[in-house]
């Protein structure tokens, strides 16, 4: 008996193990062209910007406004848009930061689409093939935005893997606290980065969350949410960089259409910048042949990959660096997490950042 009951023990260790350290990924470090980083520009502004939630106005949430305002408050965000299914019934609780949108079908069945503060539209869930009204049959239009990350689309992607790695964060609850540990484990960025650029690339990105209240109780001072915003707007965060203030919806809409943001997923916020004939500029911005890029980000265990044109052009651990961009074409960053690494194996190997894209011509 004490033979099954120390094999049953193993078999979980090493289901636990397999899932807590996958993925798996060998690269070798690039660096021949990198060059000496440097702190970050005063003069540059940050901001925290939430899209694609929904509210008590959606046939399929119970989330409220103040339940809203509270999250943002416990996670320094600074503004979020409401895209309930087909009203914008949120206007009556917009605040200068909190602003009203909406999630629709087009017409005809050709996909799903967000307008970003009842203006900007973004093409929702390019990347679901599960659901078939949410997959995109129209144009990439200029000026739309393209949804590269939905948390929905990522849970959806591979239920099974989802279901694992459920079970996984269940077993090492009593250690870690989270169920959603890890969950950027199954973002298949590569995949998705893939199609973007052979349909997408001349769009800007970015992140939606997707996220529905099902479960809402109140009783005088206690409240309790599943799954709740405070937790949800950790997941994923719209990180934009730019060196203009941002005091109403048409600023902020301004900077997301114009590339300035970029994907930050579990709070990572990686500091990024162009500095053009000595002229300090926002990622995401067009530029020209001789723009330096600069990365500052204080963090162990982190890979940084600057790519043109979707291949790899650097590829390093440093916390600060910079690189000349010598040549055409469309660069982005993206960074990734990992656990430990053994030679060129790198074990937990998950995303945490992804940029816009600058063109540089």
């Amino acid at each position: 008996m004490i033979w099954v009951l120390l094999l049953v023990f193993l078999l979980i260790l090493v289901f636990i193990l397999w899932l807590e350290f996958t993925p798996v990924r060998k690269i070798t470090l690039q660096e021949d062209k990198i060059l000496e980083g440097k702190p970050f520009p005063k003069n540059l502004k940050t901001y925290k910007v939430i899209a694609h939630i929904h509210t008590q106005f959606s046939f399929d949430s119970l989330g409220k406004p103040e339940d809203i305002k509270k999250a943002m408050e416990k996670n320094n965000i600074d503004f979020v848009f409401v895209t309930d299914h087909n009203n914008d019934l949120f206007k009556c609780f917009e605040d200068g930061t909190m602003f009203a949108g909406v999630e629709m079908n087009t017409e005809g069945e050709k996909g799903r689409l967000l307008k970003l503060g009842n203006i900007l539209p973004v093409i929702s869930h390019p990347n679901n093939k599960k659901v078939k009204h949410y997959q995109w049959k129209d144009e990439y239009k200029n000026g739309y935005l393209y949804e590269l990350i939905n948390f929905k689309d990522v849970i959806t992607e591979d239920r099974r893997k989802v279901y694992l790695i459920l079970i996984k964060n269940i077993l090492i609850y009593p250690f870690f606290r989270r169920i959603t540990r890890k969950w950027n484990s199954l973002i298949p960025l590569e995949k998705w980065l893939k199609k973007y650029f052979k349909v997408a690339s001349h769009l800007k990105i970015i992140s939606g969350l997707d996220l529905h209240i099902k479960f809402s109780y109140k009783e005088s001072t206690f409240a309790k949410n599943i799954p709740s915003y405070e937790e949800g707007f950790t997941w994923l965060i719209n990180y934009v960089i730019t060196d203009k203030e941002l005091k109403t919806k048409e600023d902020v809409l301004n900077a997301l259409e114009k590339g300035h943001n970029s994907i930050s997923i579990n709070q990572n916020f990686v500091n990024i910048w162009l500095e053009n004939s000595e002229k300090t500029v926002s990622f995401g911005e067009n530029t020209g042949l001789g723009s330096k890029f600069y990365l500052d980000f204080n963090k162990e265990k982190v890979l940084k990959i600057l790519k043109k044109d979707n291949k790899p052009v650097l590829i390093t651990e440093k916390k600060k660096f910079s690189y000349n961009l010598d040549e055409k074409g469309k660069y982005h960053i993206e960074c990734y997490e990992y656990d430990f690494k053994v030679g060129n194996l790198y074990f937990g190997f998950r995303p945490i950042f992804i940029s816009n894209l600058t063109n540089v011509s």
